[in-house]
Parts: C-alpha cells; sequence; structure tokens
C-alpha cells in the first residue's frame, strides 16, 4: 500500500487538508476551514490542532502499520530545520516554535514550510514544471508573492525566504502599512485585501452605486469587485486593470533578472476571473526585455486545486526518503 501524508496548508483565512500519497495521488476530496483567530488577532494554534485532529485521526485509521505523516504549508517564512514560524505576517506569528508544538500536540512525523515554496515543490515534482530548470511560483489571494525553482532546484536564497518580491516597497504616496511591517509593499495594492479596500473605497465615495448595491450595506469584498468589473463598473474597471499592471510590471522585472522559462499561477485572486490571467500573461510580456522571453515564456494557471498541498506531501516524502524511488 502507498504511504498517506495528511497535506495541511495554513493561509492567511483558511485551512485546507487532503490526503495524498507517495505518487501524487489525492485520497477524498480537498477539505476547508476558516483559520480561527485569537482576540490579540493572532491565528489560534490550539484551534487549528483542534481543526486538525479528526483528519489526523482519519488519515492514521487508512495509513494501517505505516505511520501517518504531516505535510505542513504555512502561509510565510518558516525555519524548516526548526519548524519555527519565523515571521508570517497575515497570521500575525512571530518566531512561534510551530513545529515543536505540533509535534508535541501529534507525535508525527512532519514537514513545515512556506506554502509557496511548497506549491513550487509540487509543481517541479508532480506538475507542470516536471522536468524544467528555471520557473517561478506565484501566488495573488490574501497575499502576493512566490517562489523560485533555478537550475532544477528549489532555491531559498541566504536564509530559505526567497521569492517575496509581494514585498517589493512601492513608494507610493498613499502606501499603508504591510503584515510584514513595512510600508507600500506590492501586497498591499494587488492582493485580495487590497482589491477589497480598493472598492469599499468607491463605494464610500459614491464613484460605484454598483459595488454599493452588491455589498448591501457589508463591507465591500474582492469577489464583489470582480463581479462589478464583468459588469462593466468604471470604478472595479480601474481597480482590475491597475492591480494587473502593478503584478505585470512586478513579474515582469523578476523574469527580465533571471531570464525565467515559465511563471505558474494559483491563489483565490487568479481564479475569480478567467479573464484575469490572460491578461496578466499579455501585460507581462509588453514588459519583457528580450525578443526570446517575449517568444518563449509560458504563463499558466497551477496544476492541482491546491499546489501547495502537493508540495506539502512530496516535502514529508523526501524527508521521510520515500519520493526518490519515483522521481
Amino acid at each position: 500500500m502507498a504511504r498517506l501524508a495528511l497535506a495541511v496548508d495554513i493561509g492567511g483565512t483558511s485551512i485546507k487538508f487532503g490526503l495524498i500519497d507517495q505518487y501524487g495521488q489525492l485520497h477524498g476530496e480537498l477539505t476547508r476551514h476558516p483559520v480561527p483567530f485569537c482576540t490579540d488577532g493572532s491565528a489560534d494554534i490550539e484551534g487549528l490542532f483542534a481543526i486538525m485532529q479528526p483528519y489526523v485521526e482519519r488519515g492514521m485509521a487508512l495509513s494501517g502499520a505505516d505511520p501517518l505523516l504531516l505535510g505542513m504549508s504555512v502561509c510565510g517564512n518558516i525555519d524548516e530545520q526548526t519548524g519555527e514560524a519565523v515571521l508570517v505576517a497575515n497570521l500575525h506569528w512571530r518566531n512561534v516554535p510551530f513545529g515543536a508544538r505540533l509535534y508535541e500536540r501529534f507525535r508525527l512525523p512532519y514537514a513545515i514550510a512556506t506554502d509557496v515554496g511548497l506549491a513550487a515543490l509540487g509543481e517541479l515534482v508532480w506538475g507542470v514544471g516536471r522536468g524544467l530548470r528555471n520557473f517561478c511560483w506565484v501566488t495573488i489571494g490574501t497575499g502576493y508573492g512566490g517562489y523560485l525553482v533555478l537550475d532544477g532546484h528549489l532555491y531559498g536564497g541566504h536564509h530559505g525566504f526567497a521569492g517575496n518580491f509581494g514585498h517589493t516597497p512601492l513608494g507610493l504616496p498613499d502606501g499603508i502599512r504591510c503584515g510584514c511591517g513595512q510600508i507600500g509593499c506590492i501586497e498591499t495594492y494587488v492582493a485580495g485585501p487590497a482589491i477589497a479596500r480598493f472598492g469599499q473605497a468607491a463605494a464610500d465615495s459614491g464613484d460605484s452605486p454598483l459595488l454599493n448595491e452588491l455589498a448591501g450595506g457589508a463591507r465591500v469584498n474582492a469577489e464583489m469587485v470582480f463581479q462589478a468589473q464583468q459588469a462593466r463598473d468604471p470604478a472595479a474597471v480601474a481597480i482590475i486593470d491597475t492591480m494587473i499592471d502593478r503584478v505585470a510590471r512586478n513579474l515582469a522585472g523578476v523574469v527580465n533578472l533571471l531570464d525565467l522559462e515559465l511563471l505558474v499561477f494559483g491563489g483565490g485572486v487568479v481564479h475569480a476571473s478567467p479573464i484575469l490571467l490572460p491578461r496578466i500573461a499579455e501585460r507581462i510580456t509588453g514588459n519583457l526585455m528580450t525578443v526570446e522571453a517575449r517568444r518563449d515564456l509560458r504563463v499558466v494557471l497551477e496544476s492541482f486545486p491546491n499546489s501547495a498541498l502537493f508540495g506539502a506531501a512530496a516535502a514529508t516524502f523526501i524527508k521521510a526518503g520515500l519520493l526518490q524511488q519515483i522521481q
């Protein structure tokens, strides 16, 4: 029987689960829960573990005599050796010993890493990146960022935190404080919360009566902005067009710097509109430096319903010495 991993992806607003075997096959369906938060605004670790508990129990029952493996994906900077959550801005975690607490609770072998790195790993091992040498994973969701595969290997940089192009400072006069602590990071202009913030401002100013109508007295969210954009609401059209332009310029700089062959996109914002990624791709191409890059760069959606989950499973199989036999 193939070994099983319970893959867990802890994002800025939701936690996702999937049971995945060492051949990259999903057993059952992916499930999702809201991330529980404490009153101080930080994600509640014990609450997360309580949500995990029944999934761990089911995975252990299906694993039989072999111990269940845990593959943990977290939306921030993680020390893969110690499991420490060094900086997870959207969960308001700094220097949290998450790995130690995870093992103390479940006593199971685990691998833990940043979600974007694991998404890139999933694509490299089982997805569209298999066999490629130089590509980048890009997420646009609650946050914005990515991870690099260079010369056929995950590239973490000196501290393992490379790929944080979402924290490129734009230096615009209306910059707001990012979850990382800096002011005016591009993430604060292009991710889901930023789209919602700009939509709320348009509704409040009277520039978008449609967004006011869609909100119905509640707060505007990113989905409403996309709905208004599809209805050709001028304010929503401008919000999404500006977001596309900023993402495209940022990523064109990444491609120009590293001469990449592929950009793989995931995240809730990317999936919110079927025309969003083609428009981003067209705008990236227009900002590329060389004829060769404009000719050869591919921009595609992720291979899986959640690439970070598949990468989390792959990481724990690699750590357990089980994945090499099928590569």
